[in-house]
C-alpha cells in the first residue's frame, strides 16, 4: 500500500470507542503513512458520554477543537473546552465526561505510537479496564 502524506478526514480509518459513544478517525500512523514515532487522530465523544478510566503505555496530548467537558486525571478534574491542550503522562489514569448538549471533538497524538492499533483491533471495548 502506498503511505499517504496528506490525509483527507474522510479517509480517515474510523471506528467506535467508549462503549458505542463516540467515533475515532485514524489519520496518520504507521500502516497509513509511515509515521514510526507518534500516531494522530481526530475522535468525537457523544454529547453526555462519561469515559471509563483507564491508562496507556505512552504518553498523548489532546487538543479540543468543540464542546466542552471534564477531563480526570487520577484524583484531579479539569474543565476542558475549545483551544486547550491537554497532555496526559504515559500510565496516567485518565477519563473524558463530555457536558450534554454538544459533542467533544478533539485531536489526539500518541507518541510513541501504540493505542491506536489497539483501537483497530478492539473498536469500542479497546481502553475498558480488566
Amino acid at each position: 500500500m502506498t503511505k499517504k502524506f496528506v490525509v483527507p478526514l474522510k479517509e480517515a480509518v474510523t471506528g467506535t470507542l467508549h462503549g458505542g459513544n463516540g467515533t475515532y478517525r485514524i489519520l496518520i500512523d504507521k500502516d497509513i503513512s509511515g509515521a514510526k514515532h507518534f500516531s494522530l487522530l481526530v475522535n468525537t465523544s457523544k454529547a453526555g458520554t462519561t469515559g471509563a478510566a483507564h491508562n496507556h503505555d505512552v504518553e498523548h496530548c489532546w487538543y479540543i477543537l468543540s464542546g466542552t467537558g471534564n477531563m480526570v486525571m487520577g484524583d484531579k478534574t479539569y474543565q476542558i473546552k475549545p483551544e486547550m491542550a491537554v497532555f496526559t503522562p504515559a500510565g496516567a489514569m485518565h477519563s473524558i465526561n463530555v457536558d450534554p448538549g454538544a459533542d467533544l471533538t478533539y485531536v489526539v497524538i500518541y507518541a510513541p505510537p501504540g493505542p491506536e492499533q489497539k483501537l483497530k483491533e478492539l473498536g469500542a471495548k479497546a481502553f475498558e479496564q480488566k
